[in-house]
């Protein structure tokens, strides 16, 4: 580990790039890079004056570089791993190596997700379209004091796009291959002059299945989402204004359709498969697929919020009021084989409602913020297994076809926090910051399930409840060398609380307990050659300790993982981020990660010692240069892209089976349209080497219902033309 901090830190003074497309800087030099705006410290201010760890993508970088989803924000930022599964739900977020426990709702992230300042949760609740947002922030690290739910790993912060005052439209069209299309539009404007302004947006993003089911004749693993939002901004005075927004998202796809890695042949499935002389997947690499029933994932997704700021005095107030809630339903192939031998599903019914009030004023040398958080959701999960025809006749009941176990875990979080944080400034280049944020969660469930067949120890009808406190401290102090080279560091704690399997499975055990996390960080921050290049970097040491860790529970004959909690572990590295744009024209990037993320002992409920975290590459690059050509009134450029990602276990077992190795992914966009004008059209690829890597190790093997390793594969190389037009 030590030389490979060692290489990162040396490449600091070789790299250039990062996220930030350069832009001409007005009335100024048109090779400097632009400024770019966060709110990361619940202020506006220039990236380069942040002190933490935060990766930026505005909207420019969004457009020009293609970003549509978390899974490009993810490839382009350092120790940044999302696990691409294909579905809205299951995917795992992972920063720094801190990675969340499980899929429900019922279960805090470890990271959070927030759409303008409104914590939207992670998986089927957060599923955001990047089309008409201004910026995407990723904050490395736990967030305890400033942001509402406390998030242990770190907070993707997405801004959405505002109404204007003047009218402005734009509208996107791309069509791909796999039958892909993408059609978004915008509108926004004055609706009473001075008074308000609105805004709706819509963006309809579907494909066929990258994968086909040999026996169903069929593309499978495709993408359909629709999302809209509407906006209202109310100029109420000089110092007051409100904005109420509402969204809509809506998913209809056939998500989850696995390659079989592996089968055991002492496995019910597969002994019925070869006494009966029918195929088996011989291939988990080639993305055709077998399974006798079509996957189903559907999402209905809504949310409302008003922000209102007024000052009072020197007082600035700002409240933040939020509603949304969920149906996803889902139904899939259990067994995946052409026998009906079971299904399984996850659906689940959630509703989140939050408020925030925060006060942000200045006394003397020192600007303080201040407020307090309430959240309350109530989420219902409906984990089942069904039993298939083919199973019923082989035990000799056909009347259990259909017939399914199930569970519902009806769970309520209710959340109060206070906070404050105060920022002295002890000369013109001395700043420290101490904060700190109390949070008290309680959390009570009614877990009920229906065993007819005696899978989970017979039929449960348990009530529990619980509540749990912390109070999470930050120290923050930077430092300016130079007016452009400025130093940080930083200790600050994370905070999960508790909580309930509420998933399918055995009842027993039911309960976790509550996790915490120690970050201490130092940073640079450097601008040279007028702003034309750019270095951020920073090393840290993380150290976790009570990790809620799920894991199949081996009691049980099918799949039904449970949360508990493993013990300690830490997580180390180095970042690096770069720009540089040696001419006007041309814009290099890159950033680069080393980390180590590992358990320090400890084992899985069958005995496994627990050595290296999942979903946590040993290191993360990403490489691009952007190339502009003037031709007369037209622009041409080309913006070649590689990403890469180390070696990664997808199971807190290290399964060798499991274990990806380092691969690289080309990319590929050239753009050209008119020098400043309307339009632009856009060739693009993606993965253009067609590189086949796993995202996804689903083990059965040793379930005798099932009896197989499953994997899901990253997307294999698309293609294809986008036209972008504003008006």
């Amino acid at each position: 580990m030590r030389s490979m901090l060692l290489t990162a830190a040396s490449a600091a003074a070789l790299c250039a790039g990062g996220p930030a497309f350069a832009q001409a800087a007005a009335g100024g030099d048109t090779a400097q890079i632009e400024e770019v705006v966060v709110t990361a410290t619940r202020r506006a201010g220039r990236l380069q004056e942040a002190p933490l760890s935060v990766t930026a993508f505005t909207a420019a970088t969004i457009e020009r570089q293609g970003l549509t989803g978390v899974v490009d924000i993810a490839r382009r930022t350092p120790g940044f791993q999302y696990g691409e599964f294909g579905d809205v739900k299951l995917s795992p977020t992972s920063l720094r190596g801190i990675v969340g426990s499980a899929g429900s709702a019922g279960a805090d992230p470890a990271v959070g997700y927030y759409v303008d300042e409104v914590f939207v949760g992670q998986g089927a609740g957060a599923v955001v379209d990047l089309y008409d947002i201004a910026r995407v922030e990723v904050l490395r690290g736990p967030q305890g004091t400033l942001f509402g739910r406390n998030t242990i790993g770190g907070v993707i912060s997405i801004t959405t796009e505002k109404p204007s005052d003047e009218f402005k439209a734009s509208a996107t069209l791309q069509a791909s291959n796999y039958d892909g299309r993408r059609i978004g539009a915008s509108i926004s404007g004055a609706l009473v002059e001075g008074v308000v302004s609105g805004k709706l947006s819509a963006i309809y993003d579907v494909r066929d299945g990258t994968s086909r089911n040999v026996f169903l004749d069929r593309r499978v693993n495709d993408r359909d989402i629709f999302s809209a939002r509407g906006q209202l901004a109310f100029d109420l005075g000089a110092d007051t204004d409100l904005l109420v927004t509402a969204d809509y998202q809506r998913v209809r796809q056939e998500p989850l359709m696995f390659e079989t890695l592996k089968y055991n042949p002492a496995a019910t499935a597969t002994q019925l498969l070869t006494g009966m002389g029918l195929p088996l997947n011989t291939d988990p690499y080639d993305y055709r697929v077998l399974g006798d029933a079509v996957s189903q994932e559907k999402l209905d997704a809504r949310g409302i919020a008003a922000t209102f700021n007024t000052k009072f005095g020197d007082v600035k107030v700002t409240s933040i009021s939020a509603y949304r809630n969920h149906s996803y339903s889902s139904r899939t192939d259990t067994d995946r084989t052409t026998l009906a031998i079971a299904y399984d599903g996850d659906p689940e019914r959630v509703s989140r409602l939050s408020q925030e009030l925060r006060f942000d004023l200045t006394t003397g040398p020192v600007d303080w913020l201040t407020g307090a958080y309430f959240y309350r959701q109530h989420s219902e999960n409906l984990s089942f297994i069904e039993v298939g025809r083919d199973l019923a006749a082989v035990l000799g009941a056909p009347g259990l076809a259909g017939v399914r176990t199930g569970s519902n875990g009806d769970l309520r979080t209710t959340s109060l926090a206070g906070f404050v944080s105060a920022t002295w400034h002890v000369t013109d280049r001395l700043e420290v910051t101490a904060g700190g944020r109390y949070t008290r969660d309680r959390k009570k469930i009614r877990y009920t399930q229906s065993d007819p067949l005696g899978l989970l120890g017979g039929d449960a009808d348990i009530r529990a409840k619980d509540d749990w406190g912390q109070f999470t401290p930050s120290l923050n102090a930077k430092f300016k060398i130079t007016p452009d080279i400025m130093v940080y560091a930083t200790a600050n704690k994370g905070f999960k609380s508790g909580g309930f399997n509420d998933a399918l499975g055995d009842a027993d055990g039911i309960a976790f307990d509550p996790e915490t996390l120690w970050n201490y960080e130092a940073g640079l921050k450097a601008e040279f050659l007028d702003r034309r290049l750019i270095v951020n970097a920073a090393a840290y040491y993380m150290d976790w300790s009570s990790i809620q860790i799920a894991q199949d529970d081996p009691r049980t004959p099918i799949f039904d993982p449970t949360i508990l909690n493993g013990g300690a572990a830490h997580s180390q590295g180095v970042e690096v981020e770069t720009t540089f744009r040696p001419t006007a024209l041309l814009t290099l990037g890159a950033n680069f990660s080393v980390q180590e993320a590992e358990y320090d002992g400890g084992a899985l409920p069958d005995g496994t010692p627990l050595r290296d975290i999942p979903f946590a590459p040993n290191y993360t690059a990403s490489f691009y240069a952007e190339q502009k050509i003037e031709v007369g009134d037209w622009e041409v450029s080309l913006l070649p892209e590689y990403v890469r990602r180390g070696r990664t276990y997808l199971t807190p077992n290290n399964d060798p089976d499991g274990r990806v190795s380092p691969y690289g992914l080309w990319n590929l966009r050239a753009s050209v349209g008119p020098a400043g004008g309307p339009w632009r059209l856009t060739a693009w690829g993606k993965n253009l080497g067609d590189k086949v890597y796993k995202t996804r190790l689903f083990d059965s093997f040793n379930q005798d219902l099932v009896g197989q390793k499953f994997i899901i594969l990253g997307e294999p190389r698309t293609y294809g033309l986008e036209l972008r037009v504003d008006f």
